[in-house]
């Protein structure tokens, strides 16, 4: 065993009073409007060099040599943003206003909240822009990110608050209470549990775990809190007996089944193994439910209005709700999945799959239009809701907490064409085929159990984990 210092979230259902819901909201609209303040103030700053960029690209400057020539212009920070907002945020508004809203103050939200609010939403907006422009420049891995949006109105509510962890003002006052700072006059704010969190207040007390930071957000009709830890924690350097002695599994990830396993794997202790996990269909199973209120909730809606009606806000959330259920539903069966994976062998071999790739539309353009399209729309739902990516992201953390390793395969390995006995390769073979037929050595078997035992025979073994990896969940 080694003791090492882990992130780590614990999220816990609110029980929230009416009062408290109007506090909560409150806090969220400061959050978004301080983020859409420090966004806009970036942006201005930003649109100089833009502005100077392209009036050199109009004179026949090229972009590379318009990229050095152009002013350059160093775009705020958080603290920066800090600074401009404390100056003007007592200032009136320079110009007309619209009619009805000349005696308004400026920047309302400020008032009656905890400054961490909108500061940290400054944070926030500054983390953004800087990922855009690592993204643009090419210092950033992975997909490209795109240019900061404003936030809407209407939108997900949610706020982060953040304190000294030496003088804490986030804590817990019981096993079931939440203590959030106030601020503006406004006294703290605690929030009673809908469940226990007494493992953490132990760990608390012990100092074995340090609150950093609490996210509360709003989703359905259930406000949660993300409480965000410095973990000392237990890793194991090994693996446990009984997991040696299982050795590896390798898991083939597919639509029609969610899982298939190489090697038995049991998911409750009062049921027999299995060797594949078929797949819950969680948007299937909600689709038409949803889709009926959405049609409600479009039919409500009165395009240009001020505010909406009273019953558009309830069919708002009703939709809310349902895509809330179907995210926790959707949560809870991948977090079952990968603990068992994780705690039951040693090794999980897992194939490098390309979700964003796989789930490229089949529309094709004007010029040579795709076909199939309606098939392939349904398809790519079928493995955004599977959440391939999600699966693999939680298998690759729980690792860590029960000594296991995670195996990868190359994303092209022909897994489903290659005979998982001898090795020959079925070129001819095509997705409709679901059963594997070797010409060879004769072997009959699953197309996607033949895929499983290939990942597990050619997987090469990858560690993961670092001194701070974030986690959460079961």
């Amino acid at each position: 065993m080694a003791i090492m210092e882990l992130l780590r979230a614990y999220r816990f259902a609110l029980d929230v009073t009416p009062v408290q819901v109007e506090v909560l909201q409150r806090y969220a609209t400061a959050a978004r409007c301080g983020f859409n303040f420090a966004l806009g103030y970036m942006s201005a700053v930003h649109r100089v060099w833009e502005r100077g960029h392209d009036r050199l690209v109009a004179e026949g400057m090229s972009r590379a040599e318009a990229n050095k020539k152009a002013p350059r212009v160093q775009v705020p920070s958080a603290f920066q943003a800090q600074a401009w907002f404390r100056e003007v945020k007592g200032c009136p508004f320079i110009g007309p206003l619209p009619e009805g809203e000349e005696g308004r103050e400026p920047f309302p939200w400020w008032e009656g909240v905890s400054s961490r609010a909108y500061y940290t939403a400054f944070d926030d907006a500054s983390t953004a822009f800087r990922n855009w422009r690592a993204s643009a420049a090419g210092q950033r891995a992975g997909a490209r990110v795109g240019y900061p949006r404003f936030k809407r109105r209407g939108g997900r509510e949610r706020f982060r608050l953040v304190h000294n962890v030496k003088k804490p003002e986030i804590r817990f006052t019981g096993p079931r209470r939440l203590r959030i700072p106030g601020g503006g006059g406004q006294a703290a704010l605690t929030v009673r549990l809908h469940q226990s969190a007494r493992d953490l207040v132990r760990h608390i007390s012990a100092g074995t775990a340090v609150i950093t930071s609490v996210t509360v957000s709003r989703e359905g009709h259930h406000w949660h809190a993300s409480v965000l830890c410095r973990v000392q924690q237990s890793i194991p350097d090994r693996p446990t007996r009984r997991q040696v002695a299982a050795g590896r599994i390798g898991a083939d990830l597919g639509v029609s089944t969610l899982a298939t396993f190489s090697d038995p794997l049991t998911l409750h202790s009062h049921t027999r193994a299995v060797e594949a996990v078929d797949n819950p269909r969680h948007l299937e199973n909600t689709r038409r439910k949803l889709a009926r209120a959405q049609r409600v909730m479009a039919r409500r809606y009165v395009r240009g209005a001020a505010q909406q009606s009273k019953g558009y806000l309830e069919a708002r959330d009703r939709v809310a709700r349902l895509h809330a259920q179907l995210s926790a539903r959707r949560a809870s069966a991948l977090h079952l999945l990968s603990k068992r994976l994780v705690q039951q062998y040693a090794e999980v071999a897992l194939e490098t799959l390309n979700t964003k790739g796989m789930t490229a539309s089949a529309k094709g353009t004007m010029e040579k239009p795709g076909r199939n399209v309606r098939q392939k729309a349904g398809l790519n739902r079928g493995i955004l809701d599977a959440a391939f990516g999600e699966l693999n992201r939680q298998i690759e953390y729980k690792a860590l907490w029960y000594g296991a390793q995670i195996a990868r395969v190359p994303t092209y390995f022909p897994l489903s064409k290659t005979c998982s006995g001898c090795g020959w390769i079925n070129q001819e073979q095509t997705l409709k085929d679901r059963q594997f037929h070797c010409r060879d050595c004769g072997l009959v078997l699953d197309r996607d159990r033949n895929a499983a035992l290939n990942i597990k025979a050619n997987a090469t073994s990858i560690r993961y984990g670092s001194e701070k990896t974030p986690g959460g969940g079961l």
